[in-house]
């Protein structure tokens, strides 16, 4: 169960979550003077409210699974023709403060709840994406013959970056790893190794062929991510699995190490090619 980012409790959001910014016991002084600038019943600092206060106004804990409840809970009401947003509007206690300059009525609730979601949607975009992403469970469970082939590189966003630089449909599968690195919600590998010796193009010549690549593995959007094992570095085996959206990502690194994860994209980045000789010129 999703849980509440500041409470010990569990997350239930209303859609006085989304106007809490406005209202509350003794309001400071100097953001009554700031939201009184503007009238929530004037179209344009409607939108100016909705962008710069109901948006923007979430503790930094909540994720993109609560954004995503907020929004699940303002749709449904926007499906209810019945629903009465004005009540939305009523102060739940006495001592309750709205801004001094506000006027009493909120005229067309309903509109100004309605461009709050298409501004939400527009806005938590990626986020609303990766909540609808499967999880690791899901995609664990998905047959082995579905999970993709060991061409994994051309399957990912960016296999342009690839045939930039080797102009082979295939994939290196004797890549080695210095170890992941971990950024929060991302994460990258950089990878090395020999190229498939039988897919190298027959045009190459000889004193040119590249017969080693280098790049960098990127997986943004990390929805759920499980890492197991002792030693991250060494021979890595990689399965990539698209879904609709997103990624389920498996890779084997080393003699123990295992890193699942489900990813809103995965890509890769600075392609560089070599040749043998100049590995060795380079040790020397």
């Amino acid at each position: 169960m999703l849980r509440h980012p500041l409470l010990n409790e569990p997350y239930q959001p209303d859609l006085r979550s989304w106007i809490g910014g406005f209202i509350g016991y003794d309001m400071p002084p100097a953001l009554d003077a700031e939201l009184s600038r503007y009238n929530p019943n004037d179209p344009d600092d409607r939108e100016h409210l909705i962008l710069h206060y109901c948006l923007e106004r979430f503790h930094a804990r909540e994720n993109f699974r609560h954004r995503h409840q907020l929004v699940e809970v303002l749709q449904a009401a926007l499906d209810d023709p019945d629903f009465d947003f004005q009540k939305v509007w009523e102060p739940m206690e006495d001592d309750d403060q709205w801004p001094a300059g506000w006027p009493a009525q909120i005229d067309d609730s309903r509109d100004f709840f309605q461009r709050l979601l298409q501004a939400a949607r527009q806005r938590w975009h990626d986020d609303l994406i990766r909540a609808r992403l499967p999880s690791l469970a899901q995609c664990r469970a998905i047959p082995a013959r579905d999970r993709g082939s060991r061409d994994w590189l051309f399957s990912i966003d960016n296999p342009e970056a690839w045939k930039a630089i080797f102009d082979v449909a295939a994939t290196p599968y004797d890549l080695h790893t210095p170890g992941p690195r971990f950024h929060g919600e991302q994460l990258s590998v950089q990878l090395a190794g020999p190229l498939p010796g039988q897919s190298l193009p027959s045009t190459w010549p000889a004193s040119q062929m590249l017969t080693h690549c280098r790049l960098d593995l990127k997986i943004h959007g990390i929805s759920e991510l499980h890492a197991s094992g002792t030693r991250f570095d060494g021979h890595m085996r990689t399965q990539l699995t698209r879904l609709k959206p997103g990624y389920y990502l498996r890779l084997e690194i080393g003699f123990d190490c295992v890193i699942e994860c489900v990813a809103q994209s995965v890509r890769i980045a600075n392609v560089q090619g070599s040749r043998e000789e100049d590995r060795h010129e380079q040790q020397l």
